[in-house]
């Protein structure tokens, strides 16, 4: 299998073991969990679904940049075992914008990392953004818009138990909208 360019559909598993997790509203079928049906307007300490996690899966979902916030980084969608950072399990995965912009930030915590991830380039305001994240083996790979950032993972992910956030109880809530 090629990783860098997995010929996967929309509807179509990355590898059979893994998850698929879809955040915008699709056709359902037994490898793909569908968090929500609509557009969701970020707020904070919004649980919006409690899911098994896999070590191994691809999440995806639109998001629109409505505005920034200058009071920290701002939450998006959190995954966590139960926290805010950075034991195991508590960044599976998350994202945030920067403090006053819209870069990108995310994290997919390892055994040996609970803070492992990265920044991308700031999302246009007002504008949809379709972000996949993409996790196989040590494969990391983030697509936002046409823009691929990848990487290799040192350890292990967590897998069990998840609360998911949108937007988590630790940060203010971005102003953007997902789907």
């Amino acid at each position: 299998t090629d990783y860098d360019q997995p010929a996967v559909k929309s509807n179509e598993m990355v590898h059979k073991e893994d998850s698929e997790i879809e955040i915008r509203q699709c056709n359902n079928d037994n490898n793909k969990r569908l968090l929500v049906t609509g557009a969701i307007t970020l707020i904070k300490n919004n649980i919006i679904a409690v899911i098994p996690g896999k070590v191994d899966y691809r999440l995806s979902f639109d998001i629109v940049p409505t505005g920034t916030v200058t009071t920290g980084p701002s939450s998006i969608l959190h995954f966590t075992a139960g926290g805010d950072c950075c034991s195991f399990g508590h960044r599976t995965p998350a994202f945030w914008f920067a403090t006053g912009n819209t870069r990108l930030q995310w994290r997919v915590g390892d055994s040996t990392n609970g803070d492992f991830g990265s920044e991308a380039d700031a999302l246009p305001l007002n504008v949809p953004t379709t972000v996949t994240l993409v996790c196989l083996r040590d494969y990391v790979k983030l697509t936002v818009g046409q823009k691929v950032y990848a990487a290799t993972q040192p350890t292990y992910r967590f897998a069990g138990n998840l609360v998911v956030y949108a937007s988590d109880p630790w940060h203010p809530a971005a102003k953007a909208v997902i789907s």
